[in-house]
């Protein structure tokens, strides 16, 4: 075995692993699709609009569908992408949940359903979703292509031990999958509309961009050291990241 030093910590690329959730309709779809050669796989079934022709999959209906995909794209000779990007993550995990529920012939909710006692059931749930992470990790070592996944949001409510309760986005997930998904990605970008309120309570015109961290408000950040707030478009955020 060999010792040798390295140096690292300044890369400029933009990551290899990305999170995008937010507010509804705001764009996260079409900002996927401003990524070159984006590969959609497509579970949400909401692509017809957003302005462009991308590569996706047809409409994916069952987990298996998605695992199935996955291992294509990291067995194909032949398969080649700029980034796939999975639309959403959300609805990924409800396939998860559908899945668990058939094979098992009961609803997650069905407390007296021994298999599903003290959360077992959801952690099922959570292991499905966690095999897509090793999928897209076994793609990316082996072919190199990066992944965008995409998430609605979801108001909860925060109550630490020294703080008053209060409100914040988080991914609309379940609180497990939600942290493994947070701590397996290099970037988490929460997208929101930014307006300011004047003095007489008008507000101006809202404006999508991206919110990279430091609030309480918002789950988000990265690995690098990114501006507060970035406009929402694949322009903006490579010129951040490589400036």
């Amino acid at each position: 075995m060999e010792f040798t030093e390295v140096k690292t910590g300044t890369s400029k690329e933009m990551p290899s692993k990305i999170i995008v959730f937010g507010v509804p309709k705001i764009g996260k779809s079409r900002f996927a699709a401003q990524f070159p050669d984006a590969f959609f796989i497509n579970v949400e079934d909401g692509l017809q609009y957003i302005g462009k022709e991308v590569r996706s999959t047809p409409a994916l209906h069952t987990f298996e569908e998605v695992l199935g995909w996955l291992k294509h794209i990291h067995d194909s000779e032949t398969f080649k992408a700029g980034r796939l990007v999975i639309d959403s993550l959300d609805w990924v995990e409800s396939l998860a949940k559908d899945k668990i529920e058939k094979e098992h012939g009961a609803p997650l909710s069905d407390r007296a359903y021994k298999a599903y006692a003290y959360g077992a059931g959801q952690a099922m749930v959570d292991d499905c979703v966690i095999r897509v992470f090793r999928g897209l990790d076994a793609i990316y070592k082996k072919k190199s292509i990066p992944s965008l996944l995409i998430a609605h949001s979801a108001i909860k409510t925060i109550d630490l031990p020294t703080k008053d309760p209060y409100s914040k986005y988080e991914l609309k997930m379940s609180k497990a999958t939600a942290a493994k998904a947070t701590e397996w990605a290099d970037l988490v970008l929460f997208a929101d509309y930014s307006f300011v309120v004047s003095k007489d309570g008008k507000t101006s015109e809202p404006k999508p961009v991206f919110l990279a961290g430091g609030s309480a408000a918002y789950t988000g950040g990265g690995r690098m050291l990114l501006s507060k707030e970035i406009p929402l478009s694949y322009d903006h955020l490579t010129k951040e990241i490589t400036k």
